[in-house]
């Protein structure tokens, strides 16, 4: 099975397909199975494209320390460490989620590795950033504690069900959410700060969510400021029941046909 290494952590990939090069980074509990095989985007895009899969560190088959200091920019980093050890310059990216995340992060502060960007299911949102640890700190306390039947946070249930139906490590996702947390920024809390930050950004970038995600306030954020993405939303759709919907395969290979002239 391939993998690579960045300073000690064994991370696994895989790639599928022939054409343009694609990067998947995939949600928070979810790996490369759960978020792309199972839900048919392998089978929608792999006559079309290259696409290059990662486990995040802390999930799927990649190693999973339980040291939050493993984590935050860290996952960022992993991913431009494969674009090297795989010699890609540059690529078109679609992150879900927590890959959203990283997909941003990325393009925030190496846009020349960038052909285009998709973001599904995550938008930056100033509102949820003044309350985030707020909302998130009872999730990491219920992976801390590990046992879905004590915990009544229903929020916090939900996340936990889905990540043992993944087959999660608990411990380790609380790190990731910690480490996440730790790395300071506050260029998401406000619009004036990511319209500045915005400015850099010049490739072509979609985002795409479900109208009923409660986890996304802000949905349509990137599209109004920046001049080159656009946003749909797919009705009736959640966090969870959007990643499989064929509205959402359809929008991307539109929009990845439409950037790579095909």
């Amino acid at each position: 099975m391939p993998y690579f290494d960045n300073e000690g952590i064994k991370l696994y990939y895989e790639i599928e397909g022939d054409g343009p090069n694609l990067i998947m980074i995939h949600g928070f509990a979810a790996n490369i199975e759960v978020n792309w095989k199972n839900t048919n985007w392998i089978k929608t895009l792999k006559d079309e494209y290259r696409m290059i899969l990662i486990d995040c560190r802390g999930h799927g088959k990649s190693d999973k320390p339980t040291d939050p200091a493993q984590y935050g920019a860290k996952m960022t980093e992993d991913v431009i460490k494969l674009m090297d050890y795989l010699s890609i310059d540059k690529s078109n990216f679609i992150g879900y989620s927590m890959g959203g995340r990283i997909t941003l992060n990325i393009l925030l502060n190496e846009p020349h590795r960038f052909k285009s960007a998709i973001l599904g299911g995550y938008v930056p949102s100033p509102s949820i950033q003044k309350q985030r640890m707020q909302f998130y700190e009872p999730i990491i306390k219920a992976f801390e504690v590990g046992d879905i039947e004590k915990i009544s946070n229903p929020v916090a249930k939900e996340f936990l069900r889905f990540a043992r139906s993944t087959g999660a490590d608990f411990k380790a996702l609380a790190a990731v959410m910690r480490g996440q947390f730790n790395v300071v920024d506050d260029t998401f809390t406000s619009r004036a700060r990511i319209r500045l930050k915005f400015k850099k950004i010049r490739v072509p970038v979609l985002t795409v969510v479900g109208s009923n995600d409660f986890l996304i306030t802000d949905k349509s954020l990137i599209a109004e400021l920046l001049p080159n993405a656009c946003h749909f939303q797919i009705q009736g759709r959640d966090h969870l029941t959007v990643v499989p919907d064929p509205k959402f395969h359809m929008v991307v290979k539109a929009f990845l046909s439409h950037v790579n002239k095909k």
